[in-house]
């Protein structure tokens, strides 16, 4: 639900007090002042989710490194295959290319199916970028935000950096993934079981621990790198091989240790998303507000 300025006519929320553009009051947000009492700040998190948190991270971490859990591990494996080739079709998509994720039978793992550029599909995104700079058109904050993301986007799109960002998208969204299910488990909200939150914690945690331990791997072992460099039939078509020599002059243990130096921070990412999901909710239902 929202209410309208009576003075400049920009649509903003009920909890809202005074207009966001001109400062005007807003009287069905005072009338409710009382009677509404905004999220607080930090938001503690309850003994369950301590648990499930716990319990999903104990969990994970006897899959990923107990010997008797190999076979689990094993089974777990498809799902961040699944997350990874994703990832790369989305980004995919977003740069124009119409791109299918699939399971590798042939070599193992998965591989995103790129069709060619369809510079449609471009006009398209920046057709909906247009749409939002008009629904937008009086908020300055969320025009302003909107212009640096179309300014990306046209960098990488020229260029590049669009290989890049789709080629990262593989294993970052693994990183993208765990830090949403880790945010289901830190918060519990809508939930429709209680066994949801060991669960989400347990998801997310193993694709972080499995992406720290294969970063690991390929930083202190010269044999676990030869492997690497010979999947999929040889011929450097791994990701950080991929980014190492056409973006990074060849420095692979650099991407690699950037992996997982990046691989920590899902954890303490969702952790904050929890504690300040009152603000960060109230910020972003100012940056939504839209003209009438």
């Amino acid at each position: 639900m929202s209410q309208t300025c009576p003075r400049c006519g920009l649509r903003q929320p009920l909890t809202e007090t005074a207009c966001a553009r001109c400062a005007t009051p807003l009287p069905l947000g005072l009338a409710r002042r009382d009677a509404w009492q905004p999220p607080p700040e930090a938001e503690p998190t309850d003994p369950q989710g301590y648990q499930s948190i716990l319990g999903g991270g104990a969990l994970a971490a006897l899959v990923i490194f107990a010997p008797f859990f190999a076979i689990v591990s094993f089974l777990l494996h498809p799902l961040v295959t699944l997350v990874h080739e994703l990832g790369h079709a989305i980004a995919g998509w977003v740069y124009g290319y119409p791109s299918i994720p699939a399971f590798d039978f042939a070599y193992g793992g998965g591989i995103t199916i790129h069709q060619g550029r369809q510079w449609l599909l471009v006009a398209v995104w920046y057709a909906a970028f247009g749409w939002l700079f008009y629904c937008f058109r009086a908020n300055v904050g969320t025009l302003l935000l909107l212009t640096g993301l179309v300014a990306a986007y046209t960098i990488t799109v020229a260029t590049r950096l669009h290989d890049a960002v789709v080629i990262a998208m593989g294993h970052g969204s693994e990183l993208i993934f765990a830090t949403a299910f880790l945010y289901r488990a830190w918060s519990g909200e809508y939930l429709a079981h209680a066994l949801e939150r060991p669960l989400y914690a347990f998801a997310g945690f193993y694709i972080q621990l499995y992406d720290l331990r294969f970063a690991f791997q390929l930083l202190n072992s010269q044999e676990a790198r030869l492997d690497y460099e010979d999947a999929k039939g040889g011929g450097h078509w791994m990701d950080f091989s991929r980014l190492s020599n056409e973006f990074f002059g060849s420095r692979f243990l650099i991407v690699v240790l950037a992996f997982f130096i990046i691989s920590l921070l899902p954890p303490l990412v969702a952790w904050l998303l929890h504690r300040y999901r009152g603000r960060w909710r109230r910020w972003l239902a100012h940056r939504l507000a839209v003209e009438a």
